[in-house]
Parts: structure tokens; C-alpha cells; sequence
């Protein structure tokens, strides 16, 4: 008898505290929220160019094929399969049953149409990725069956893909939304949108007719919170799971947290002081060469990042896939910044400004860079914008100095990064240095025009020489991924991608 009442207690224990550990679980993935620096731009990722909005939108809208991050080998995505007909058109076989957000299928139709709006006005990237693409070239086989041709060979096209550019909408939810497409977003993706407050929040919940893996939780939540402070107490204190851009001056008191701790990645956004090449003092190379031998690059991560980044060799991330020969570095030296002042004809130093957007490392970074190039005599007035402001005014070309990045999250092949910051294509977009030179043109076009890998290198060479002939930025600093998590939360150590990572496979420990 008292074993019986004892297998019977034991059993009901069991039962009890699995219902309980399961609650619990269960619970706890409910509802899972993500602490980020700073807001979406656009709901539409052809309406974007900013970290923020890709974040959001990776997880809204997908692409016909994409790039693994830790593997970079293509998958498919909406695309079950693909064939290169010749090295400018490729067919398409898309995944039958996908359905988007808004219940329609989606067909060859919708991946035509997104397409095509990728290379005209309506997008931001019609002058840089969306030039390749050949809109009177598709052909629609059947349903689920397409061509796609370029404009001649385009070295890394499919690969280009990655980028939320190549996202693939439904015609119908675009055409009906018009110009308020980019509030309410309609994609195929693991999520749907469900609403944003501007500045403050945005909520996500999880699509149950997902073609591919189901996320791990129902209800995604996103909160604004750009104050290094505020986000790091957010993650301390239960508001959210996770946060991007751990300040490096928090990294060792969280990781010696019972309840939190810090994901430490490599980096792939380029930190940068880009120079306005068309405006007086600027347009001087001399006095852009002045301001490299200023800074201190070392001293500046040292402050700003407190060791937790790389100092770059050039205007490139190391993980890109060109690796540049004939590296140049240019030593901190105040002397040799005076006398090409000097020679440019300011003997008695400039004023400039310098714009900025308001994370707290371009705050930071900004106030370091000013107190250095004043002991050179170049005074600089730093003026903050809040960051969507920042990427409206800084296509203005009306800017001297700018303090910003730009990363390889989305693809690692040097010509379309360059394509973006250096191309005159992208100019009044991307190219906020405003630099038009007909051999950084020519050298990016040739790359991006080929597809053989032995000759993509020549090009990147070259293009990588005369860049630093013409010295339109000075490549400061790539700072380490530094994502704070709860203690219990698995995943992050398989972030590959910077912050534009899939979420939804997050879970915790059991």
C-alpha cells in the first residue's frame, strides 16, 4: 500500500512540476522582446537604408534566395530552386503555397512586379543594386516558373540578394496601400506586422501560415530605447530579453551577472568620418589627408569602444570576401597635419561642422574627434540629429564632416559596399562623401559587370588604390557585436549577420 501511495505521489510530483516547468516555458516565449538603439526609418526596405528598418523588415519580408551567414553558401528562400541560364539570366522555381500575410499566394506575378519596383524611382536603391537589374527582360513561364535577366554579367547578383532590396512583395497589398505601403508592411516572412508607435515600440506577431519552420514564440516586441542606459536597465530588469549594442564600458559588469550576460560577435558595420569632396575645405585632398594624420585611430577605439573593436586598414570590413594588397596606414601625426594645412592654404586652420546622428558611440566618437583635430587647428561644430533626420539631411549633400557607418550585414562583396558609398550613381542616396571620380566609377562597374573572381580582384585592387589616392573617408573603427541576453536565452551565439539576424529560432533554456 505504501508503495502504491508512494509510486502515486511521486507520479502526481512529476506530472506537477513538468505542468509547471512547461508553464513556464511556454510563458516565457509567449511573448519575446528585443531592446534596440534606434527606430525603423520605413516599414518598406525599398524605402530604407538604415540598420533599423532591415532589423524590423528581416523578419516581415524574405527574398527569393539568400546567403547563410556563417556558411556563406546561397539557400533558397521563396525560390525552392534556380538555374543560370548564361551569366545574365536565371530561372526561377518558386516555392508553391507561400502565402503572404494578407492570405494571397504568392506567383511569378509578384515576384515581377517587386522586382521591377526595386529598379525604378520608387526605390532608394534604383541607382545602386537596382541598376542591374534588366525590367525588360522577365518572362513569366508559368505561375511559379520566371526569368530574371541582368544588364549583361553582374558579379555576385544572386548573392546580392540578401539585401532587403530583393525583397518580394504582393502586388495587390502594395498597389491597394500606395504611398502608406511603408506603415503597414505585407510580406511572406515567419512575422506580420501588427503595429508601430512611432519612437517607441513596434509589435509583431507570428504568421501561422508560414511556409518554412514556425518561430518559437507568438508575440515579438521591439522597443525604442536609443539611451545606452535605459536599454541595458531595460535588459537587467526583465523588460526585455535581448538588446543590441551592449556599451563596451558595460561589457564586463554584465557578463559577471547572475541574470544577464553578453554575446560578443564580429563586427560588419565600417565606423567612418566621411568628407564632403565637393565643398571648400574638402574638396582639397590635401586637407583631407590632414585630417586622416589628425585622429589618433588608435586612441579613438581605445575611448570610444574600449577595446571591443578592430581598427581597419582601409574603407573596407575585414570580412569582406577581397582581401586588398598594398595596405597603407597613416600614422597619428599633428606636425605633418599642420603642414599640408598649410600647403592647402590654411596656415591658420578651418571651422567646419561635423553632423552626427544620436547614438551614444557618434555622441562619443564626435566629441573625441573634435578635441583631436582642434590641436590642429581645425575647429569643428559637432550638430546632433536625431538618426532619421541624420539620413534625410546628409542627402542633401549641405554637409562637411559626418560621423556614420556602413555595414556588410547584407551582402560582404566589396562592390556592392562601395557601389553604395562611392559610386556618383548613388549620389544624393548613399554616397554621402559625394565623391564622383570616373575611376572609382569604372573600377566599381567592372567588378560588379564580372563574374570571374581572379578578375573581380584586379578591379577591387584598383578601385582600392585610387581611394586611397582620393582619401574621401577615414576608416576609424569596427566595433564588435555586442548583444546582451538573459542568462537563459539560446541562440545568440549563432549570430553571423551584425543586427539584421533572424530572431524567431530564439528559445530558452528548459
Amino acid at each position: 500500500m505504501r508503495k502504491k501511495l508512494f509510486r502515486y505521489l511521486l507520479t502526481v510530483f512529476v506530472f506537477v512540476a513538468a505542468a509547471i516547468s512547461t508553464s513556464a516555458f511556454a510563458a516565457n516565449l509567449e511573448r519575446f522582446t528585443l531592446g534596440l538603439p534606434g527606430d525603423a526609418k520605413s516599414l518598406d526596405p525599398q524605402q530604407a537604408v538604415d540598420t533599423m528598418s532591415f532589423a524590423v523588415a528581416k523578419h516581415i519580408n524574405e527574398p527569393l534566395v539568400t546567403v547563410d551567414g556563417k556558411t556563406k553558401q546561397l539557400v533558397p528562400v521563396l525560390a525552392e530552386r534556380w538555374e543560370i541560364l548564361d551569366s545574365q539570366t536565371y530561372k526561377f522555381y518558386l516555392k508553391k503555397g507561400v502565402k503572404f500575410h494578407n492570405g494571397e499566394e504568392l506567383t511569378a506575378e509578384d515576384v515581377v512586379f517587386s522586382l521591377t519596383r526595386a529598379a525604378s524611382p520608387a526605390s532608394v536603391h534604383a541607382g545602386s543594386r537596382g541598376r542591374f537589374i534588366d525590367t525588360e527582360g522577365f518572362r513569366i513561364l508559368d505561375k511559379y516558373t520566371l526569368v530574371v535577366k541582368t544588364k549583361g554579367p553582374v558579379g555576385g547578383w544572386l548573392e546580392s540578394m540578401k539585401h532587403p532590396y530583393a525583397s518580394i512583395y504582393s502586388k495587390k497589398a502594395v498597389e491597394e496601400a500606395g504611398a502608406e505601403y511603408f506603415r503597414n508592411p505585407v510580406g511572406t516572412g515567419p512575422f506580420q506586422f501588427k503595429s508601430w508607435v512611432k519612437g517607441e515600440r513596434l509589435e509583431l506577431t507570428a504568421f501561422d501560415e508560414y511556409h518554412g519552420e514556425k518561430p518559437k514564440f507568438n508575440n515579438f516586441n521591439i522597443l525604442i530605447l536609443p539611451d545606452d542606459s535605459s536599454r541595458v536597465i531595460a535588459l537587467e530588469t526583465g523588460q526585455v530579453d535581448l538588446i543590441y549594442a551592449v556599451p563596451p564600458s558595460d561589457f564586463e559588469r554584465l557578463n559577471g551577472s547572475s541574470k544577464v550576460r553578453v554575446v560578443k560577435a564580429q563586427g560588419l558595420g565600417l565606423i567612418y568620418l566621411g568628407m564632403n569632396t565637393q565643398k571648400k575645405p574638402l574638396d582639397d585632398p590635401r586637407v583631407r589627408l590632414a585630417i586622416e594624420y589628425a585622429i589618433d585611430k588608435e586612441a579613438f577605439n581605445a575611448v570610444v569602444y574600449q577595446g571591443n573593436s578592430v581598427q581597419p586598414d582601409g574603407p573596407l570590413v575585414p570580412a569582406s570576401t577581397f582581401s586588398p594588397a598594398n595596405v597603407k596606414r597613416y600614422p597619428y601625426d599633428r606636425e605633418q597635419a599642420k603642414a599640408l594645412l598649410a600647403e592647402a592654404g590654411y596656415p591658420n586652420g578651418i571651422a567646419i561642422d561635423l553632423w552626427i546622428s544620436n547614438f551614444q558611440d557618434r555622441v562619443n566618437g564626435a566629441t573625441v574627434i573634435q578635441s583631436m583635430l582642434a590641436q590642429v587647428g581645425i575647429n569643428v561644430n559637432i550638430q546632433v540629429f536625431e538618426s532619421g533626420v541624420f539620413d534625410s539631411k546628409v542627402k542633401t549633400n549641405e554637409q562637411d564632416l559626418l560621423l556614420s557607418t556602413w555595414g556588410m550585414q547584407t551582402n560582404r562583396d566589396a562592390g556592392q559596399f562601395w557601389l553604395s558609398l562611392f559610386h556618383s550613381g548613388s549620389i544624393g542616396a548613399t554616397n554621402w562623401t559625394v565623391l564622383n571620380d570616373p575611376i572609382v566609377d569604372g573600377g566599381i562597374d567592372q567588378a560588379n559587370t564580372t563574374v570571374d573572381v581572379t578578375e573581380r580582384s584586379v578591379y577591387f585592387q584598383k578601385v582600392w588604390d585610387r581611394l586611397g589616392e582620393l582619401r574621401p573617408i577615414i576608416a576609424l573603427s569596427v566595433p564588435n557585436e555586442l548583444y546582451g541576453a538573459r542568462k537563459d536565452l539560446i541562440g545568440p551565439e549563432e549570430f553571423y549577420d551584425g543586427r539584421l539576424n533572424y530572431l524567431g529560432n530564439l528559445s530558452l533554456e528548459k
